[in-house]
């Protein structure tokens, strides 16, 4: 009878008994350890803390604190040196900044310094362009001239003890109308105010309001006499889309042109009879006026102590970070090393700066200084470290990938033979077929290259969408798994050597698994992360689906000590057991939402979980006491 399979059990045993033992001599409640870059110490959502709490009370754990002070944007965390830091855009520029992990206090805000100089320059040479009085400050009637509605956002409220939104709304009106009511008969026209009042939405349409008394037939069939008489050049009774340019018609033209049942098609003229109708369903009760009283109320209920006047500090937000309309401000994470710490902002800007000061040591731009194409969301990666080399991704025909010296931010090598555009994926480094190597999930697929030359190795590009790659590459035991949300899903790739070069070849795909851009981690020999429906937890090298939980719905996880954080985009945040037989959640609370989703990924460092949300910043105490 063959002993192997006694030998077998009993090298498992005695290998069982050392790591246990192992494992029992540490320290059961070592909280130590930095988060220092993006999902945490080895870029894996995985922090080192042990000893944390394994239920929650039904408020959530203990919070420590709670500040506003960090700006907008979806930037991360990174905890080193006994110092967080993140970015974000502070009154509409954006800034590093550095944080007390005790108090959340702001221990510096610093932008690059270059980016700071042309940003300098550039509020120089617009108001030499637009303030007309040479005052010094953009008056209301200069700065819509300039830049339309969207000045407002950058308005800074007035600090002056006595004033109400109510009194400085006054005062703004006063000021506005003799600039803009070119019949001086206290009324405003689309046709005097509708270009200066300009922007998102129909503005000058939520400044007049209804009046509840009036013939609302009546009104509107005045008013569309006098759209007549007003656009109809050609005197045939309809108003064409080209006599309707510029006019309150133009935007809403589409809407008011009826469709042909037959066509599904607009004639290209309205009638009176189309504008009448269009009237009083849109805008019914509404003289199409805009009285100094509406503009008052308008100004108190939208822009509460904005006396729309900019200074240059006021109009450097209209310039000085990203902008996007699913939210502005940076969302790379910094990532912090041996006394520095480096940074991606939303426009590309990538910076050295010194932690304790946040003094500028190098910057380069990845589309002005490395040739690369921004893409649609702006740059969201977070730089990789990786020996001398600090690893981003300018993307575009020049090279997907660059490698920087990260001492002087001088050009180590770039992918001559790698050329996708960037999407929002950030890049890891790791050994497979014995060979070090960074791995990107780019426009058109996930590939490695070599860590040390640039040079490519194998790619896979069954896991990529057209829209928006995000989440981080998952490696392991010589394959690599991606996955993308839109339509698609995840799937694992074997990277093996055929004749001297590694290839890639698809071992399964889970369509369910489709993680848009919360992250994945692997535990063991299982994955946790969000797809289709919530929650999934996944065999990683079969794709054997071990459970699927609604949890707290999309959003982004990290682990430690055991335990699985949730955070949903709807600010849920929740504690689950990571283990495959099934989910079991210990607890679940509510967070505090600033009006966007909750995008930004969690840190946990020396026990203490970090929670961002736009401008505001949580620390919440997980240990065990």
């Amino acid at each position: 009878m063959s002993r192997r399979p006694f030998r077998s059990v009993k090298f498992v045993l005695s290998t069982t008994l050392l790591v246990a033992a192992f494992t029992l001599s540490l320290p059961a409640q070592d909280y130590r350890g930095d988060w220092p870059q993006w999902r945490g110490p080895n870029r894996d959502g995985r922090a080192s803390s042990r000893g944390l709490l394994q239920e929650w009370p039904k408020e959530g754990p203990l919070k420590l604190w709670q500040v506003d002070s960090v700006g907008v944007g979806y930037s991360s965390l990174a905890v080193s040196a006994g110092i967080i830091f993140t970015q974000g855009d502070l009154a509409g520029v954006e800034h590093t900044l550095a944080l007390d992990p005790k108090t959340g206090k702001v221990l510096w805000q610093a932008q690059p310094a270059p980016i700071a100089s042309l940003l300098a320059n550039r509020i120089s040479d617009e108001f030499k362009r637009n303030d007309a009085d040479g005052n010094g400050v953009l008056d209301e009637f200069e700065a819509l001239q300039g830049y339309g509605w969207r000045f407002n956002q950058y308005d800074q409220p007035v600090d002056i003890e006595g004033e109400t939104p109510q009194s400085v709304a006054e005062a703004r009106v006063k000021r506005l109308l003799p600039l803009v009511d070119k019949d001086g008969n206290g009324l405003l026209t689309f046709a005097e105010v509708g270009n200066l009042f300009r922007g998102n939405g129909d503005i000058y349409g939520d400044m007049d309001q209804v009046d509840p008394d009036a013939d609302v037939d009546a009104l509107a069939a005045s008013r569309t006499a006098a759209f007549i008489a007003l656009l109809d050049k050609d005197k045939d009774q309809v108003i064409s889309r080209e006599e309707s340019k510029g006019s309150l018609l133009d935007r809403s033209f589409n809407r008011i042109d009826q469709r042909d049942p037959d066509t599904n098609k607009g004639d290209g003229a309205l009638t009176t009879e189309e504008i009448t109708s269009y009237l009083l369903k849109s805008a019914k009760g509404k003289d199409g006026v805009i009285s100094v009283a509406e503009l008052t109320r308008y100004y108190a209920r939208r822009h509460p102590l904005g006396d729309g006047q900019m200074t240059s500090g006021e109009l450097q937000g209209l310039f000085g970070g990203y902008r996007n309309g699913m939210g502005n401000g940076p969302r790379g994470t910094p990532t912090v090393q041996e006394g520095r710490v480096y940074i991606e902002g939303g426009n590309g800007d990538v910076s050295c700066l010194d932690i304790h000061t946040g003094n500028t040591i190098w910057h380069k731009n990845l589309r002005q200084d490395l040739g690369g194409g921004t893409p649609g969301w702006g740059y969201s990666e977070s730089p990789l470290l990786e020996g001398k080399m600090l690893i981003v991704t300018p993307g575009g025909g020049k090279g997907t990938l660059v490698a920087l010296d990260k001492l002087t931010g001088d050009e180590i090598w770039r992918t001559a033979e790698v050329k996708e555009g960037a999407h929002y994926s950030s890049p890891i480094a790791a050994d497979i077929g014995g060979v070090r190597q960074i791995i990107q999930f780019a426009r058109s697929s996930v590939f490695g290259v070599d860590a040390s030359t640039g040079e490519s190795l194998w790619s896979y590009n069954g896991a990529n969408n057209g829209t928006a790659n995000c989440a981080t590459p998952i490696v392991y035991q010589d394959h690599v798994f991606a996955s993308s949300s839109y339509g698609k899903g995840g799937g694992l790739a074997k990277i093996s050597v055929q004749d001297g070069k590694q290839t890639a070849t698809e071992v399964y795909f889970e369509k369910r698994m489709a993680n848009h851009h919360g992250g994945i981690v692997l535990i063991g020999d299982h994955m946790y992360g969000f797809g289709s429906g919530g929650l999934i937890c996944m065999h990683y090298l079969t794709g054997e689906v071990a459970w699927r939980a609604r949890s707290v719905g999309k959003g982004s996880l990290i682990a430690a000590d055991g335990m699985l954080y949730l955070l949903s985009e709807n600010h849920q945040l929740a504690l689950a057991e990571a283990t495959p037989q099934e989910y079991r959640e210990h607890g679940r609370f509510s967070l505090e939402a600033h009006g966007r989703p909750s995008w930004a990924h969690m840190a946990l460092a020396d026990g203490i979980l970090y929670v961002r949300d736009q401008q505001s910043l949580s620390a919440y105490d997980v240990r065990k006491k």
